[in-house]
């Protein structure tokens, strides 16, 4: 699968571990998203011990494989990328305080995804594109309520990035109702976290509010 089919669709972030949201929630929601026909996910989690990272994403890897679905891991440099094992393992993506595009692309070589954070900023998607990125991400798009404080990306960054040849994903209060100005602004992938995973812990929600995203961005492509 080229990167164009890879980045597509609703492009699920995993919420990050807390009291409320414990390993085996995650992962039980994640299998519920799953089942609800999202084929994308990123794993997102920090400062978690490297050994229990990597059976956490062991599990993970597990359940996209069933589903032939893909995935991504957040922090996680391009070192410690080769201690991660799975067939549904794709590649990487990097913010602003990790390592270079180019280092990662150096180290993973072609076979690898590699995605940028490029927040509010045509020229750093630009530079991330000439460094090796196979897809860059812009936002906060509109408010967020998981990172209230990021910079807010307007929406004709979307159609200038068609000029990069790679998707674009949009990020940061998105929920369904604001779906088609984003697919129709040019974004390939729209990231959901709050709208799949901002509730209690309940897999059968979680599989009905995947279906509700998967069947509003297949209205718009």
């Amino acid at each position: 699968m080229n990167t164009s089919e890879l980045i597509h669709g609703v492009y699920a972030i995993t919420p990050e571990r807390s009291a409320l949201w414990t390993p085996d929630a995650i992962v039980d929601c994640v299998a519920a998203a799953l089942e609800g026909g999202v084929r994308l996910f990123q794993c997102r989690q920090k400062n978690w011990q490297p050994d229990e990272l990597i059976e956490f994403v062991g599990q993970l890897n597990a359940l996209c494989e069933k589903f032939d679905a893909a995935l991504i891991l957040n922090d996680v440099s391009s070192e410690a990328f080769a201690h991660f094992k799975g067939a549904a393992i794709v590649g990487v993506h990097l913010g602003k305080t990790d390592e270079p595009v180019a280092q990662a692309r150096s180290r993973l070589g072609s076979k690898w995804v590699v995605g940028a954070s490029c927040y509010n900023q045509f020229e750093l998607a630009d530079l991330a594109v000439l460094d090796g990125a196979s897809y860059v991400a812009f936002g906060a798009m509109y408010p967020s309520g998981t990172k209230p404080n990021a910079v807010k990306a307007e929406l004709d960054l979307l159609s200038k990035a068609r000029t990069l040849g790679v998707p674009t994903v949009a990020i940061g209060g998105i929920t369904l109702d604001r779906v088609p100005e984003l697919i129709s602004a040019g974004a390939n992938a729209v990231a959901v976290v709050n709208g799949l995973f901002g509730m209690e812990p309940d897999a059968a929600q979680v599989c009905s509010a995947a279906q509700q995203w998967v069947d509003a961005v297949n209205a718009e492509h």
